[in-house]
């Protein structure tokens, strides 16, 4: 009721009805979780955080590791890193390969093995000599030492770029004391000469004329691993006619070729065929009818098809009589006596069953005509082009320019039919132009001796991930049964030269030891081999000793123009960075290393110390769009490493490595998926900074004999099949299940289950509960720190400081599993009584669980026997209601479902805990709560 009085100074109202009393609050009462660990860092902040945690903890983290000396000391778990170029700004496929590495080498150290991780960097190539050198044309003639000075300028910026950026990822190596490998190294490149040498000396490297792959755009000889190929190149289709010497009373025959590189015909030496095949003569219905001509007889039908030409089969006869045939070649018309040879790379599943033959552009034909001593003639030099020994009409001419059309006006009488075909076409991988086979000088490794003993090594390597493993391993071996021969050699100036001098007479390779030893020397006192480039013989390169044990006048000898194949530069790498016989414990890179970097370390390991680099291999696949596309700038679709850390922060790049990196061969990379990884890791964070809240700082960990909890047993008793699980899937590469086994036990365990249940006894527990309860999560928060740490160093580096501030960073501590905590009977009650929780749940709908008094009628006298074990007051806080009572089950036979029965309490609850209901004889809180209370006042 309001009075009004009227005073001077205005008009005042009173209210006389009396005030409540003040409601006593107990907030301060409660033991909720403090912690200064932020829950969101803002960009600014969080950049600031990552550079103080590279610094003072991740910075000396690798060194630690290799000091630290355990009780149980593991094997040290070697990793060998694959050099990537050092020619230009990373991308999402280094941030893939090299965090995959840290995962691996990280998770290996938290269970407290060493770890020997040397990054390295492939420094030679056309790759970098190209960026270097800003070539408009890549055939354009340089200075080699000009070149080269650029290029290590080059390589060097490349490097260090390279480098500050791995750091900045939190890659777990040396970078305080620069422990990495260069290829273009003094030590590294020695040891290479070195090599070679033993491989020479021992038959396995040798010199010889051969058809390679051959790049016209870059000049030079190129490996397989160095193609790419354009799936919609367009090459003329032809079917020729050769014209052949008259046999058996047949007059006017010709055999019938059918080619995709009319160019290759001036070097036509002969037409190979298969003897197990039929073949048939032929007439052509609407050409001159006193024609034949020869075909397998499998292919007609074909040939109809793709030429429109009607058949009719003359005479069909065995393949082993065209042997004694002969022809005139289709453009020298003074070769009239070529040969037929009997091959077996000749099929009769495309073509003609009859194979134009040129050994300076085919394998298959070059060693065909090896084994009857054909001599291999060459028209086509360095840069495509027809050289002066070459038909008039084509001299001049570029090959893969006007090189088949004249061909092809040249002998248009003799051409059946020509289309055009769309197929997938060999290319530079580096200029993206189309390349040719080429037959020259070159050096190669004996495959043929090292294809054996490689296939029995690679037999005892493990390959990852397990589900591909068989595909992988048998993609492997076939690349590398398939290889017929290794050419390590390349017309290039930025490299490591091949060592060796030639007569300048005959040809003849000279090279000995002390040659090798003489520039091993001179490589050290001058720090590169651009002396071999800038000195001539009679300069200090060669002393007179060297001379005189060549046994060769010093006018005779020429140095080699040739420097190493990059594959060979990086595939010795083990054995520069390997100590002695040591084999590394893994390669991990992705699937185009088949027919490169696991190819080459494992062909020049076995021909050196006849044993595989590497006891296993880890396979990744490569980063596409969202659409499925390759990225590239002209495509538009690029998103780099730098972009993801800036936007969303380090961790979130790596947790997303973790979750998409290891499980497919293309590995998709979206806003999406990375907003997702960001979404998931804040879920990680707030577990995290909920338990530094929990727990405090680091205190002595004790073992509570008083601690009677269930839920504390149930939550040990998993957290150490969670232990074990994460190590498995860890030693598996397993990283996608990691992180989906990691989401798994926090939302689920931790959250859902244990956090969720013992609110009250942490919040307004007594003393010895809250011990226990912290002692538990302290014991969760460590496990899940080691779990965490191998994928998000800096989350877990950040939350640790809170936890010991004291610390230089997790990777001092070593946490191990108690396997005491194993408790299957605490995990049988718990998770009976969550069974009953969920038939709760169902019945209960909006009520306030606490005020609820619920019987069960258990489902079996097991089920009630596991309940029975937990106190009430333990069984209410799983169930989360006020009261609960338990019934044995109406028929122990029958198998039935557990049953409950709910009822509403009708009082009040605590205004402290709300859990337990006041009872008359309680004062203002409950009896539990009174009790907390008094203890702390005291």
């Amino acid at each position: 009721m309001l009075r009004a009085f009227n005073v001077r100074l205005g008009l005042r109202l009173y209210c006389v009805k009396a005030a409540k009393k003040d409601v006593k609050r107990y907030t301060d009462t409660i033991n909720l979780p403090k912690t200064k660990f932020p829950n969101r860092l803002s960009a600014a902040k969080r950049e600031e955080q990552e550079r103080q945690i590279l610094n003072n903890q991740i910075a000396s983290a690798y060194e630690y590791q290799e000091r630290r000396n355990l009780t149980d000391e593991k094997p040290t778990f070697v990793l060998h890193d694959g050099p990537p170029y050092a020619n230009g700004q990373l991308h999402m496929g280094h941030a893939v390969n090299k965090i995959l590495k840290d995962i691996t080498l990280r998770q290996r150290v938290a269970h407290g093995q060493k770890v020997n991780y040397i990054p390295g960097w492939d420094c030679h190539g056309l790759p970098i000599e190209l960026k270097a050198t800003n070539a408009s044309g890549v055939g354009s003639v340089a200075d080699p030492l000009d070149v080269r000075q650029k290029s290590r300028k080059f390589a060097l910026e490349a490097v260090q770029s390279q480098k500050d950026e791995f750091r900045s990822w939190g890659i777990l190596a040396d970078w305080q004391r620069d422990q990495i490998y260069m290829t273009f190294q003094p030590e590294f490149i020695a040891n290479q000469l070195k090599m070679f040498y033993d491989l020479y000396e021992r038959g396995l490297v040798y010199r010889d004329l051969k058809p390679v792959y051959w790049s016209p755009s870059s000049r030079t000889a190129l490996a397989e691993a160095e193609l790419e190929y354009d799936a919609k190149h367009i090459s003329p289709s032809v079917y020729l006619r050769f014209k052949l010497n008259p046999h058996a009373g047949f007059k006017s025959i010709y055999a019938l070729v059918w080619t995709t590189t009319p160019w290759t015909l001036p070097s036509n030496q002969a037409i190979c065929f298969n003897s197990s095949l039929d073949y048939v003569l032929i007439k052509l219905t609407d050409r001159d009818p006193n024609n034949l001509y020869l075909i397998a007889a499998a292919l007609v039908t074909e040939f109809e098809a793709a030429t429109q030409l009607k058949c009719e089969i003359v005479h069909k006869f065995d393949g082993s009589l065209l042997n004694q045939l002969s022809y005139h070649h289709p453009i020298d018309r003074e070769q009239t006596q070529l040969p037929f040879f009997d091959a077996k790379h000749v099929q009769d599943n495309k073509g003609t069953g009859l194979v134009h033959t040129a050994p300076a552009h085919g394998p298959d034909d070059f060693l065909i005509c090896l084994s009857k001593k054909i001599p291999v003639k060459c028209f086509v030099d360095e840069s495509g082009i027809y050289t002066k020994e070459a038909p008039d009409f084509l001299v001049g001419q570029s090959v893969l320019g006007q090189g088949n059309s004249l061909v092809l006006q040249h002998i248009a009488q003799d051409v059946v039919k020509a289309t055009q075909l769309e197929h997938s076409y060999p290319i530079d991988w580096r200029t993206k132009e189309p390349v040719i086979v080429r037959a020259s000088e070159q050096w190669f490794i004996n495959t043929e001796k090292l294809k054996g003993p490689a296939a029995a090594a690679l037999d005892q390597v493990e390959v990852y991930p397990k589900v591909n493993a068989e595909a992988s391993k048998k993609a492997l071996l076939n690349q590398l049964q398939k290889r017929p021969y290794w050419c390590i050699s390349r017309q290039r100036a930025w490299g490591v030269p091949i060592p060796v001098l030639y007569r300048r007479d005959t040809g003849k390779v000279m090279v000995n030891r002390a040659l090798i030893d003489h520039l091993c020397a001179r490589l050290k006192s001058e720090g590169n081999m651009d002396f071999w480039w800038s000195q001539t013989l009679d300069d200090k390169l060669l002393p007179a000793e060297i001379v005189e044990g060549i046994n060769c006048d010093l006018d005779l000898i020429v140095k080699g123009k040739d420097i190493f194949d990059i594959w060979f530069d990086s595939g010795s790498t083990w054995s520069a960075v390997l100590q002695g016989e040591q084999v590394a414990d893994l390669y991990l890179e992705g699937y185009d290393q088949f027919t490169g970097w696991f190819q080459s370390s494992l062909l020049t390991s076995v021909a050196a110390r006849n044993t595989a680099p590497y006891k296993a291999l880890f396979v990744h696949g490569f980063t596409v769009d969202e659409k499925g596309h390759k990225m590239s700038k002209s495509l538009g679709n690029v998103i780099s490493p730098k972009q993801i850390t800036k936007k969303y922060g380090t961790d979130v790049l790596r947790w997303w490595v973790a979750s998409h990196g290891t499980q497919n061969m293309s590995i998709t990379v979206s806003d999406k998926l990375l907003q997702q990884s960001a979404d998931n890791l804040s879920k990680v964070r707030g577990i995290l900074r909920y338990l530094n809240g929990v727990i405090g700082e680091k205190q002595k960990l004790t073992q509570h004999q008083e601690d009677e909890s269930y839920l504390n047993k149930y939550l040990l008793s998993n957290l150490l099949d969670f232990d074990a699980e994460i190590e498995n899937l860890y030693n598996n590469y397993e990283y996608n299940r990691v992180v989906a086994s990691i989401q798994n036990f926090i939302v689920n365990q931790v959250s859902a289950i244990y956090v969720h249940l013992i609110k009250d006894r942490l919040y307004c527990g007594n003393s010895g509960e809250l011990a226990a309860i912290r002692q538990t999560l302290t014991h969760c928060y460590r496990h899940l720190c080691k779990t965490l740490w191998p994928i998000v160093p800096f989350l877990v580096e950040e939350s640790w400081r809170h936890y010991e501030p004291q610390s230089d960073g997790f990777h001092t501590d070593f946490i191990l599993a108690d396997p005491n905590w194993r408790n299957a009977k605490s995990v049988q009650i718990v998770n009976a009584a969550l069974d009953i929780k969920r038939l709760l749940n169902q019945q209960s709908g909006d009520a306030n669980t606490w005020l609820l008094d619920v019987t069960v009628q258990c489902a079996n006298p097991k089920q009630h026997e596991l309940l029975k074990e937990l106190q009430n007051s333990e069984l209410c806080e799983i169930l989360q209601v006020g009261t609960v009572s338990l019934q044995q089950p109406i028929d122990v036979e029958l198998c039935q479902e557990a049953k409950v029965n709910l009822k509403m309490l009708n009082s009040t609850l605590c205004p402290r805990c709300r859990r337990y209901s006041l009872q008359p004889n309680d004062h203002e809180t409950c009896f539990r709560c009174s009790l907390v209370l008094k203890a702390t006042e005291s």
